[in-house]
């Protein structure tokens, strides 16, 4: 898996069906990647380097509201139903407030948990897949943060899964038929 297949993912995605937007014309420089690296103590993995500088990093990917309407409070529902998008976050100081990575490190950061960098949420989801200082790729659990799933695949892996799990989500929502 590689930057190329996402991109290619990304030229032919259906626009009628999700919302995307990425921090395309507001890419961080590599100074910034590298400014945020030595304030977290580590360095992110090379592939992820490149999406982070890449028109498609910080990457907001939605089913448009008119084909899944989003959650009202307190509504009830399959955990499923709640997961409409994901978010790969920005280290583009440009980038709103929620899809900046500083913001979600600092988050975890004052919960005691510096030593995850979020960089994937699936909306809906509490569960962030983050970096570890080794250059490993987990998801941390918030009801069990001291033990986290350990994820065998790749960055561009995981967000292409990821995706495809949102494809699978909203057809299943799309013609109301519940995940088994």
């Amino acid at each position: 898996m590689s930057l190329n297949e996402i991109e290619s993912y990304f030229r032919a995605y259906d626009k009628e069906i999700y919302q995307v937007f990425a921090q395309q014309g507001a890419e961080p420089s590599e100074a910034e990647v590298a400014a945020f690296e030595s304030h977290i103590g580590f360095s992110f993995p090379a592939e992820f380097r490149e999406f982070a500088v890449h028109p498609l990093g910080g990457l907001y990917m939605a089913v448009k509201e008119e084909f899944w309407p989003r959650p009202r409070a307190y509504e009830v529902g399959e955990f499923w139903s709640f997961l409409y998008g994901l978010v790969v976050y920005s280290l583009s100081p440009q980038a709103p407030d929620w899809l900046q990575m500083s913001i979600a490190w600092r988050r975890m950061s004052d919960d005691g948990y510096s030593q995850f960098v979020p960089f994937l949420k699936v909306i809906g989801d509490p569960d962030p897949y983050c970096f570890t200082q080794d250059g490993k790729i987990v998801i941390w659990r918030h009801e069990n943060p001291g033990e986290v799933g350990v994820v065998t695949k790749s960055f561009s892996e995981v967000l292409i899964f990821e995706i495809r799990e949102l494809e699978q989500r909203k057809e299943r929502k799309v013609r109301g038929k519940a995940i088994t």
